[in-house]
C-alpha cells in the first residue's frame, strides 16, 4: 500500500509541472502579440514634425532677440496691435476707450475742475504754488495781472500764483506822482494817506547818531530785539537793542521791535514771543512788535524743511501772543515769503511789513509798513541802512 501512494504522488507532480509550463507560455504569446501590435500602431514620423518645428521657433525667436537691440520701436509692427498691448474698459464699434486707472480715477479731471479761487488749494506741502513762467520765453510777461501775481524763487525761475479773494487788497496809488524820490529816500503821499519815514536797525548797523536821524525826519525805527540761531536754536539778545532804544527816546523817535525767528513749531513761537515782550518792557514801544521770518540763504537752516501750513502756525502763535500782552503785532517777510511761503487767509488779523526791493511794488495785498530798500543812505549812519515807509500812525492808536 505505501508503494502505490508514492506512486500516485509523482505522477501528481509531472502532471501540474506541465500545467505551469503552458501557462507561463501562454502569457508570454500575450505579451509578445501586445507588444507587437503597439509597435504596428505608433507613427514615429509623424511624432517627429512637431519636435522639428518646435526647435525652428526657439531659433527665430533667439535670432529676434540677439537682432532686437538695434531695432527702434517703430519698427516693431506688433507694439501696434493696442489690444494686446494695454487693457480697455469697453469696447464699442471696433474703438477703444483710453484705460483709467481705478486707484487714479477722474485724476485729470479733478485737476481741471479744482477749485483754484484760493491759493490754499494751489499750495503743497513745500509751500510752492502752482503755475510757473517760462523765464526764457517771449511770451514771460504776457499773463492777467488782475488775476495772477509772478513771483520770482531763490532759483530765478517765475511762477504765477492766483491773487486771494479772501484777502484784503492794498488801496495805494503808486502811479500818478503819489510816489517820490529824494537821494534814495521814498516818500509816498497819496489817496488821504502820508507816509511816515523810518528805518530798522541791528547791532551790524554799529554806531548812530539819533539826533541826525532825526533832522533828517526818520519818525520811527524799528529795532531788532534778538534772534534765534538757525542752527543752534539758541535765543540771543541784540546786544544794540538796550543802546538804541534809549538813544531813539531822548531824540524823540518811536521805536518798535523785531525777533528774527527760527521757530521750528508753535511752542518755540510762544517761547519767542515772550521773551521779546520782556524784553521791551520799560521802553514805550508804540510802534509794532514783529516776527521777521525769512530764508536763510546760502546755508541749511532749522527751518528749511517747514511746510507753508507749520510756517503760518508758527507766524499765528507769535503774533496771538503778542496780541494776548497788549502789544501790536506784524508780520516781517519778503513778497516771495508772503504769497508762496504762508497761508495768508489764515493771516488776516495781522498787519504785514513788506520786504521789497522793486519801486513800485507789486504786492497786491494790504500791507502797512513797507522795507523799500537794504542799500539806503541817510545822515545819522555811516554805510548802508535799510529804509522804511509806514502808512499808519502807530503812535497815535
Amino acid at each position: 500500500m505505501a508503494s502505490n501512494f508514492y506512486n500516485d504522488d509523482r505522477d501528481d507532480n509531472r502532471s501540474y509541472q506541465k500545467t505551469v509550463a503552458m501557462c507561463v507560455a501562454a502569457a508570454s504569446l500575450v505579451i509578445l502579440l501586445f507588444l507587437v501590435i503597439l509597435y504596428v500602431n505608433s507613427d514615429t514620423p509623424e511624432t517627429s514634425k512637431p519636435t522639428t518645428a518646435k526647435n525652428e521657433t526657439e531659433k527665430e525667436e533667439e535670432d529676434f532677440l540677439k537682432d532686437s537691440r538695434n531695432i527702434t520701436s517703430g519698427e516693431l509692427e506688433f507694439w501696434k496691435d493696442e489690444k494686446k498691448t494695454r487693457p480697455v474698459e469697453k469696447e464699442e464699434e471696433g474703438e477703444l476707450t483710453p484705460y483709467k486707472d481705478p486707484e487714479k480715477k477722474d485724476e485729470e479731471e479733478t485737476d481741471s475742475t479744482a477749485d483754484s479761487s484760493t491759493e490754499k488749494s494751489k499750495r503743497d506741502d513745500n509751500g510752492e504754488g502752482e503755475g510757473s513762467l517760462n523765464k526764457d520765453s517771449e511770451n514771460d510777461e504776457n499773463y492777467d495781472r488782475e488775476k495772477y501775481i509772478a513771483i520770482t524763487d531763490d532759483k530765478g525761475k517765475k511762477k504765477l500764483y492766483e491773487l486771494l479773494k479772501d484777502v484784503s487788497k492794498n488801496d495805494y496809488d503808486f502811479e500818478n506822482d503819489n510816489l517820490t524820490n529824494e537821494n534814495g529816500i521814498l516818500t509816498y503821499k497819496g489817496n488821504k494817506r502820508e507816509s511816515i519815514k523810518g528805518v530798522d536797525l541791528s547791532k551790524y548797523n554799529g554806531t548812530v547818531d539819533f539826533m541826525k536821524l532825526k533832522d533828517s525826519g526818520v519818525a520811527f525805527a524799528m529795532l531788532r530785539l534778538g534772534s534765534r540761531g538757525y542752527g543752534t536754536g539758541k535765543i540771543e539778545l541784540d546786544e544794540k537793542f538796550v543802546e538804541y532804544a534809549q538813544n531813539a527816546k531822548v531824540a524823540g523817535i518811536q521805536v518798535g521791535a523785531y525777533f528774527y525767528s527760527q521757530a521750528i513749531n508753535e511752542t518755540e513761537a510762544v517761547e519767542e514771543a515772550n521773551y521779546i515782550v520782556g524784553a521791551v518792557s520799560g521802553f514805550n514801544v508804540k510802534y509794532p512788535i514783529a516776527i521777521d521770518i525769512e530764508k536763510v540763504e546760502n546755508d541749511e537752516a532749522r527751518t528749511d524743511k517747514l511746510t507753508s501750513k507749520e510756517r503760518t502756525a508758527v507766524v499765528k502763535s507769535f503774533c496771538e501772543t503778542v496780541k494776548g500782552y497788549g502789544f501790536k503785532p506784524i508780520i516781517y517777510a519778503s513778497k516771495e515769503m508772503l504769497i508762496a511761503g504762508l497761508d495768508l487767509e489764515e493771516l488776516t488779523d495781522y498787519d504785514v511789513w513788506l520786504a521789497d526791493y522793486d519801486t513800485p511794488t507789486d504786492y497786491p495785498y494790504r500791507f502797512s509798513m513797507w522795507q523799500y530798500s537794504k542799500k539806503g543812505q541817510i545822515e545819522g549812519i555811516t554805510g548802508d541802512i535799510n529804509l522804511d515807509m509806514c502808512f499808519i500812525n502807530y503812535e497815535q492808536k
